[in-house]
């Protein structure tokens, strides 16, 4: 989970009337307990404590034009320096808080557009044992895929914009969209260690998908092209990590059409004759981890699987593919086991392919996911046997030959299918399939 707020000091009978947004901004224990009303009035004094942070930091800019400015406002003019606002010279600055709106959507697209292109990888979250006492049945690889664009300014500082999208605490689908800033010192070498903060927009299905702003504390350590970050969210005291890898940019080719074709993402190269390959089939296995929930005690078996597909190039970086694999797994309940199935994946995914590095390019990719549960064998018992879901991506590609390509990665599924009992539902079954696949493709 990457948000959670709660109160000391609750008020139950005020909580209650609190929209019920608000009641599930963050999500409560997963053993199906009342989400606590004490988090309800820490939740509101958190956002409005963010709430004004943002008007005080629009407003320092004003009150920067005094001869002795105070203290606090030197302090919110260092923190504004640190949003997408510091990339703008003094001069190029606008007056007032619209101005200041204005300045932040402007840094933020500079930030995009000069900064170089990053794959964010979310691989641990930690729930601590006094905690969660259930935390086994949380999850705790939020396996998905970003995308950021990284500046490093004239003080050694990361600015970061992304994108990211993952598997949250309940297996369930959870995307963001925000800014990052993270001073940073040198350790040893390369290696540099930094600490900052990350302001983000999120969604989750525990509070119905509806969008919320959230501002975490931000720790880093590793190099310009690699570093593993780690954030920590107050009061639930779980701690989650990612990594940026960041390779050399090359310039990307432009569109794959017209008369001349370009050079494309599998082509002989310039001065070599050849021309764009365009399209990649491709063939392989994966092994493909389940991790069922949803309901109580219930547990699915992991599986290899065959996988195939097909990848089409619009352009140099932006490609649409289709692959399907086919597994077949275990299914326990209480301890016992029910039976088995096989389960078909089939996604269709828009993908954005990282410039190249001596051939190596990685790719992020999202969609759409049909699953389907096939060959049944639980006697009493039965899964539905259609889900449509999202799915992520994230994988890269390395040219073996001018038209043999390796790629591989893995791919984040969020299936969901509900457990009859001589056709009565027992709930729903949460199997968030994760494959890791490696294939050998043709491109053509």
């Amino acid at each position: 989970m990457l948000f959670s707020i709660a109160a000391s000091a609750p008020e139950k009978r005020r909580s209650r009337r609190l929209p019920k947004l608000l009641q599930h901004l963050l999500p409560g224990p997963r053993d199906g307990r009342p989400f606590p009303e004490r988090r309800t009035a820490g939740g509101l004094r958190v956002a409005l404590v963010a709430l004004a942070i943002v008007v005080a930091i629009a407003a320092a800019p004003a009150q920067a034009q005094d001869e002795q400015p105070s203290w606090i406002s030197r302090a919110l003019g260092a923190l504004n320096e640190t949003t997408p606002v510091g990339l703008l010279e003094r001069g190029e600055r606008h007056a007032g808080a619209k101005g200041w709106f204005g300045d932040l959507w402007e840094g933020s697209q500079r930030n995009f557009r000069d900064g170089d292109a990053g794959l964010m990888l979310p691989f641990f979250t930690f729930h601590p044992a006094y905690k969660y006492p259930n935390r086994d049945d949380n999850n705790n690889f939020p396996y998905g895929v970003g995308y950021s664009r990284s500046v490093i300014d004239g003080k050694d500082n990361e600015r970061l914009v992304y994108a990211l999208a993952f598997s949250d605490s309940h297996y369930d689908f959870q995307p963001m969209l925000g800014w990052a800033w993270v001073a940073r010192w040198p350790l040893f070498g390369s290696i540099k260690g930094g600490l900052g903060y990350a302001a983000f927009v999120t969604a989750r299905a525990d509070a119905n998908y509806w969008p919320f702003p959230a501002i975490l504390p931000l720790a880093s350590i590793g190099t310009d092209r690699v570093a593993i970050y780690g954030t920590w969210i107050p009061t639930t005291e779980v701690l989650f990590f990612f990594a940026r890898v960041t390779l050399p940019q090359n310039e990307g080719s432009p569109p794959v059409a017209g008369r001349a074709p370009p050079v494309g993402p599998f082509a002989t190269g310039p001065g070599r004759g050849g021309s764009a390959r365009t399209n990649l089939l491709y063939a392989g296995g994966g092994f493909v981890n389940t991790d069922a929930s949803g309901i109580d005690t219930v547990a699915s078996g992991n599986s290899w699987a065959p996988l195939a597909g097909y990848r089409h190039f619009f352009t140099d970086r932006l490609a649409m593919d289709v692959a399907l694999s086919r597994s077949h797994h275990t299914l326990d309940l209480n301890g016992a086991r029910l039976g088995d199935f096989d389960l078909l994946p089939l996604s269709v995914t828009a993908q954005y392919h990282l410039p190249a590095y001596h051939g190596f390019r990685m790719y992020a990719g999202a969609g759409i996911a049909y699953s389907r549960i096939a060959q049944q064998n639980m006697p009493g018992y039965s899964l539905s046997n259609d889900s449509f879901s999202p799915v992520l991506q994230a994988g890269a590609n390395f040219p073996l030959s001018d038209t043999l390509v390796l790629t591989g990665g893995l791919t984040v599924n969020f299936a969901r299918h509900q457990l009859y009992q001589d056709g009565s539902s027992q709930g729903t079954v949460k199997l968030a399939p994760v494959t890791f696949g490696l294939a050998v493709g043709y491109a053509f």
